[in-house]
C-alpha cells in the first residue's frame, strides 16, 4: 500500500477521493430510482440502498487503503445477498467494484495487489451462485473481464508512475553528481591557483625586497633579482593563462602540468633566492602517473614556499623516491619552526592534504628538531 502524504492538499482529496465516492453514490441512487440500467432481482428498491451507500463511500479509502476499500465494497454487496433478497444494480455496486479493484492495482505494491482479483472474483462468484438467473456465460465472461482489465490497467499505471519516479530520481541524482563534480573541480582549481600564486608571489616579494636593498650598493645583484622576478612572473602568467584556457575550453585534460622533471628546476630557482636546497629525485620514474607527479611537484613547491616565507633561505633537503610501490616525498628544513610575524592563509597544508587524500596517500607535517618536515606517501595507482 502506498501511504498518502502527511499533509496532502485539500483539492487532491476532493478530486481523487471524495469526487469518485460522491459520483458513484449519486449515480447508484439514480440508477436505482430512475433506472439507467435494468436492476436484477424482484426485491423492493430500498433493499439496495444500504449496499449502494456503503460500497460507494468505501471509495473514500481507495488511495490510502485500496485493499480495504475493495473488501468493504465487495462485502457491502455480498453479505446482504446472503442474508436476504436484495436488488442488484450496475452503477451503485458493480462499477464501484471496478473502480475499487483498479485502485488496488494502482496504489498497492505487488505482494498486496495480487489479492485484489481474488477478493473481487470471490465476491462475484458468491453473487452468481446466489442468483441463478445470472448464470449467463457471456455476461460472466464480460463482467470477469472488466474486473481483471481494471486491475491490469491499475498495474500498468502504477508501473508507469514507478518508472517516472525512478527517472526523476535518476535526474536528481545526476544533477547532484554534477554539482559534486563542479564543487570538486572548483576545489581543484582553487588548490592550483593557491599553489601557483602563493609560490610565485613569495619569490617575487622576496626578490623585490632584495633588489630594492641592493639597488644602490650592488646593481648587478639587483639586476639578477629583477631578472628572476621577470622569469617567475612570465612563468606564472603562462601557467595561469593555461588554466584559464582550459576553463574556457572546458577541457581539463588539455593543460600541461608540472611533473617530476620540473622538481629540479623548482629547486634551482629556490637556490637563486639563496636557499641551500639539496634535491635527490630517484631516476627512472617516468612511468609514474601524471596526477601523482603533479602532486609530488606541488608538495615540494608548497613546502619550499612555506619554508622560505616563514624561516627564510635556510638549508633544506628534498627527497623523491619510490619504495614498495609508493612514491615517497620528504622535505626537511634545517630550522624554521615558524615566524609568528608572517601571516599565511592556512590553505597550503589543507590543499596538500586534499591532494594526497584524493590519491589515497598519507601526509605528515611535523617539527623535526629545530626545523620542520613534510613527509608524504603516494600510491602509484590512479586517484580514487
Amino acid at each position: 500500500m502506498v501511504e498518502a502524504e502527511a499533509r496532502e492538499p485539500l483539492w487532491r482529496v476532493l478530486v481523487f477521493d471524495a469526487a469518485p465516492a460522491v459520483t458513484m453514490l449519486v449515480m447508484g441512487l439514480v440508477d436505482l430510482y430512475a433506472p439507467l440500467t435494468d436492476p436484477y432481482g424482484d426485491a423492493p428498491l430500498h433493499s439496495a440502498v444500504f449496499s449502494i451507500v456503503v460500497a460507494s463511500l468505501a471509495l473514500l479509502l481507495r488511495r490510502r487503503w485500496p485493499l480495504l476499500a475493495l473488501a468493504i465494497a465487495v462485502s457491502a454487496v455480498v453479505i446482504p445477498t446472503l442474508l436476504a433478497s436484495v436488488l442488484l444494480t450496475l452503477w451503485g455496486e458493480f462499477l464501484v467494484w471496478v473502480i475499487a479493484i483498479y485502485s488496488v492495482g494502482r496504489h498497492e505494491p505487488w505482494e498486496r495487489a495480487v489479492w485484489g482479483p481474488t477478493i473481487a472474483l470471490a465476491g462475484f462468484a458468491v453473487v452468481v451462485v446466489r442468483y441463478p438467473g445470472l448464470h449467463i456465460a457471456s455476461d460472466i465472461i464480460i463482467d470477469t473481464g472488466m474486473l481483471l482489465a481494471a486491475w491490469g490497467v491499475g498495474r500498468l499505471v502504477a508501473s508507469s508512475a514507478t518508472n517516472r519516479a525512478r527517472a526523476l530520481a535518476l535526474e536528481v541524482e545526476k544533477a547532484r553528481a554534477e554539482e559534486r563534480a563542479a564543487l570538486s573541480e572548483r576545489t581543484r582549481i582553487a588548490r592550483e591557483l593557491h599553489d601557483v600564486i602563493s609560490h610565485s608571489i613569495t619569490v617575487i616579494v622576496m626578490q623585490a625586497g632584495g633588489a630594492r636593498m641592493a639597488a644602490q650598493t650592488d646593481p648587478a645583484a639587483a639586476g639578477t633579482a629583477l631578472g628572476l622576478i621577470e622569469t617567475v612572473g612570465r612563468e606564472t602568467l603562462h601557467e595561469l593563462g593555461t588554466m584559464l584556457t582550459v576553463l574556457r575550453e572546458d577541457d581539463p585534460t588539455g593543460a600541461p602540468t608540472p611533473t617530476l622533471a620540473h622538481v629540479a628546476t623548482l629547486c634551482e630557482r629556490m637556490r637563486a633566492l639563496g636557499m641551500a636546497v639539496d634535491v635527490q629525485v630517484q631516476p627512472d620514474m617516468r612511468d609514474v602517473p601524471d596526477e601523482v607527479q603533479l602532486t609530488v611537484y606541488r608538495i615540494v613547491q608548497e613546502s619550499l614556499t612555506n619554508i622560505l616565507k616563514h624561516a627564510g633561505p635556510v638549508p633544506t633537503s628534498v627527497s623523491v623516491t619510490q619504495r614498495e610501490g609508493d612514491v615517497k616525498v620528504e622535505v626537511t628544513s634545517a630550522s624554521g619552526r615558524g615566524d609568528a610575524s608572517v601571516e599565511g592563509s592556512g590553505l597550503g597544508l589543507v590543499g596538500l592534504r586534499e591532494r594526497v587524500d584524493a590519491l589515497g596517500g598519507t601526509l605528515i607535517a611535523e617539527p623535526h628538531g629545530a626545523g620542520f618536515t613534510i613527509r608524504a606517501s603516494l600510491p602509484r595507482g590512479t586517484a580514487q
